[in-house]
Parts: C-alpha cells; structure tokens; sequence
C-alpha cells in the first residue's frame, strides 16, 4: 500500500474503508494488466500470488488451466516450476550442510569418484552458482527428452562433456551443474533429493501442493502445458519420467505454495540466518570480482531497492518469483502453462502497481561507449544473417552449437530490420560488461540484452520481443 497511508495512520472505520479501497485499485490495475499480458502474449492460463510482509494480498487465476476441456485457472492451480526450483535443491544442499554431510567447498570428486581429471577443481559451490565450467546440455543432442536415464547413465555422458572454462574463473548458467548436484545430494542425504525436500522443506512449510513432477500421480487441479507452433497452441511434448527427477528443474505447485516459499525465505525459516545470507550473496570469483547470483537466487537491484528473484521454463510451462526484500517484504509469484516467454518484467509491472519507483526506466541513459553499441549492432547483423561464428562467443568454443545460431537468425528475421538501439542500463556483471538496449525493429520493439568479456567476446545474448 502506498507509504503516505502508513504514514497518516487513518484509524477507524475510515482508515479500513481507505486501505480496502486502495487494495481493491491495486488488484483491478493488476487483473487488467494481467489479462492483457495473456492476450498479447499467447498465454492459456495464468496465476498470481503477491505477499506483503509475508501475508497473501492478492491470489488469483486467469484463463485456462485446459483448453480442451476449458477448466479455469484458479490460485490452487498446479503447475511445473521450472529452474525456480533451483532454490530448493540448494535449500537441500544447505541442510545437508548443516548436518555435516557435506561442506561448500569440498571437491565435488569427493563425492562422485568417477568424475574425469578436468573435474578436479570443481567444489560444490561452484555447482550452486554456476561458475563450475560444465556446459549446458542439450535436448535432442546431450539428452533425448523421451528416454529414460538412470543417475549414472546421466553423470557418464555429462563426464564427457568438454569445460568451458577453469572452475570460478566465470558465470555462465548451467543446468548441467544442477543435474549433477541433484544426484550428489541424493547420494550423500540417504535418500532421493526430491524425499528430502518433502520431509524437510515442504511438509514443515505447509506447501502440499509441491512435489516432484509425476505424470502418473493423480494431482488434482494439475494444469496442462501448451507450446506455440508456427503461431498455433499445441499441447505440451512428452518427456519421460526420469527427466521428470533431476534438480534443475522438476518440481511442480501452485501460487499459493509459491507464496508459503517466498515467506519462509522472508523470515529466513529452516535454516540458520548465515546460510541464507550465503544463499542469496552474490558469487565471487577467482578475479575477486562479484557475479549477482547466489544459491538459486539471482540479486539486482530496482528503483535503490534489492530484489531476489528466479525464472524458470519446463516442457509447456513458465514461471517467475520476484521478492523486493525488506521489513514489508513485497513478493510477486505468476505461474502460466505456456513455455517460451519471459515473466521476469510481467512480475515487476506487477510490483510497480503496487510500488511504482519498482517500474523498469525507459529512459535511455548516456552512451558513454558508442563503439560497443556498433559492435553490438554490426553482431546481431551479421547474426540475423546468421554468420556469427565460434569465434565470436567467450567460452562456447568446448559446445558451440551452430543449430542454436540458426534459431537465433530465425528470430532476428522475424522482428524485420533493426532500425535503433538506445542504450537503458550498463552494468559490470563479474569481469563481463552487461548492456540492455531497447531496439527497435521494423516489426517490433524488443529488450537486447548481451555481456561482452575483457577482450570483446560474447557471453551472453538474448533478445525478448515485448
């Protein structure tokens, strides 16, 4: 609610009748704009939950849950969580910690002896934020989404994986990584990671709609997964229930469990106050420079105040949870049943509406470098079409894949011409530079992110149409 209310401190009936009247203007600005994020995005089905200081002020669900048989969403609706649920494996990572079974800084061959000799720096902080050098693996090509795996089927063919780079020398997001955490946490807690985290994280929280992913289970209120084909809404594609166990992303819930979880992180529940704030402190790498992600938990920072957040994608679903930390604590969680878009600035337009200085700046800020902003247009040129090479990438060279640059071009093609870029934000992200421009294409506008290294090569690339 507004701070000036708090502050005049309206008692009675009439303070009531204020703040309800406020609330209710906050959730009609919310419903509006997120119907509209539905129809412009393609988006079956959708829900909400926003906390404040840890209490559900708003949970609500919007479009379908099944087109086929056209069941609404609801605020119990049940969805995937996608890489979100990376915060859960290194929740569990954390109490195995805490119990003495296993240490952050330890080898990760302590625990998998097989691993190959290039695996020797690797510790298991590295795996919790993505700076072990694994690379990323690949549908289709590392994994077939349709065949079953056992753990060391997994761990033979990630052993054979090239690194991209020394461990902690960079950050570079790796699934992979989680996969392989999953099955040590397995190893060394006893038990199935995902037993541990019902026995500890949420049956103590009250979450009974988490749990690994289980397309044999019953699991009522269960929304299915949608995909846009050629500009049509097909169901979800089949993936086999082994690649439904791994860490790095297989746990479904709803908004409401999501706001349980953002509580309890609120009030530092489960574990001790210092493991949280290792948790959601950011990397430090060999250089000694800091990255902005901790264990599951990416840190920035809106409008002078920090946020935690984490998105996440599974087969046919996209999911996002944004917290702005503080005593009153604001948490916005959406869940929807279409994968390949972005929540990440739907939950913050979200938490504008109820604290506007959160809004994302369209303000573009002084280009201090215009020759970058040369390089960054002369790149995504010669990407569209599509001439970028290996060469150009920081550490893709060990699992260059042209086919993704041919994805890539395709996107490009279809925004049209890029006509203008204006430079929003320049952060130093590590030792990389990360650069966010609006352009404007002949087709669309669309957010170009990209982080170039020291010596000018690409470590990140993405382009979100809005």
């Amino acid at each position: 609610m507004p701070k000036s209310i708090l502050r005049k401190g309206i008692p009675g009936v009439l303070g009531t009748l204020t703040l309800c009247f406020v609330m209710a203007l906050h959730a009609d600005s919310v419903d509006d704009y997120v119907r509209s994020e539905l129809t412009r995005q393609r988006i079956p089905g959708a829900a909400i939950a926003v906390t404040r200081g840890g209490k559900v002020v708003k949970a609500a669900g919007y479009g379908y849950a099944n087109l086929e048989h056209h069941v609404p969403v609801k605020p119990e609706t049940v969805f995937q969580s996608g890489s979100i649920s990376k915060q859960m494996a290194a929740t569990v990572a954390m109490l195995l910690v805490e119990d003495g079974k296993i240490a952050l800084d330890e080898p990760v061959k302590k625990y998998l002896p097989d691993a190959p000799p290039a695996w020797d720096g690797i510790t298991i902080r590295h795996l919790l934020t993505h700076t072990s050098g694994i690379s990323e693996y690949e549908w289709g090509k590392d994994f077939d989404m349709r065949k079953d795996y056992t753990d060391d089927e997994r761990l033979r063919i990630v052993y054979g994986m090239n690194l991209e780079f020394a461990p902690g020398s960079r950050w570079n997001y790796s699934d992979t990584g989680y996969m392989v955490l999953g099955i040590l946490l397995s190893r060394t807690g006893g038990e199935f990671y995902g037993d541990i985290l019902t026995h500890r994280v949420f049956e103590p929280l009250g979450m009974k709609t988490a749990g690994i992913i289980s397309e044999e289970d019953v699991t009522p209120n269960r929304a299915a997964g949608y995909r846009l084909v050629k500009d049509e809404i097909k169901n979800q594609k089949f993936v086999s229930p082994s690649n439904y166990k791994t860490a790095d992303g297989s746990l479904c819930w709803s908004v409401l469990d999501m706001a349980k979880w953002a509580d309890a992180a609120r009030r530092n529940a489960l574990l001790k106050p210092e493991n949280w704030r290792e948790m959601t402190t950011g990397v430090r790498l060999n250089s000694g420079k800091a990255y902005p992600y901790g264990f599951g938990w990416f840190i920035d920072e809106w409008g002078g105040k920090q946020v935690l957040e984490h998105g996440g994608f599974g087969s046919g679903f996209t999911a996002q949870l944004s917290r702005r930390v503080g005593d009153d604590e604001l948490a916005v969680a959406v869940l929807c049943n279409r994968v390949g878009i972005s929540l990440g600035k739907m939950t913050r337009d979200i938490m504008a509406i109820y604290e506007p200085e959160l809004a994302v700046s369209e303000k573009p800020i002084e280009d201090k470098e215009p020759g970058t902003t040369t390089r960054v247009r002369d790149f995504l040129a010669r990407a569209r079409a599509g001439k970028a090479v290996e060469s150009d990438f920081a550490f893709l060279q060990g699992g260059f894949r042209q086919e993704r640059m041919h994805k890539f071009a395709e996107l490009l093609a279809s925004l049209g011409e890029l006509k203008s870029l204006a430079l929003l934000e320049r952060r130093e992200l590590g030792d990389d530079v990360g650069l966010h421009y609006l352009g404007q294409f002949v087709k669309t506008t669309a957010d170009v992110r990209i982080l170039f290294t020291a010596d000018q090569k690409v470590s990140y690339l993405s382009v979100q149409a809005r």
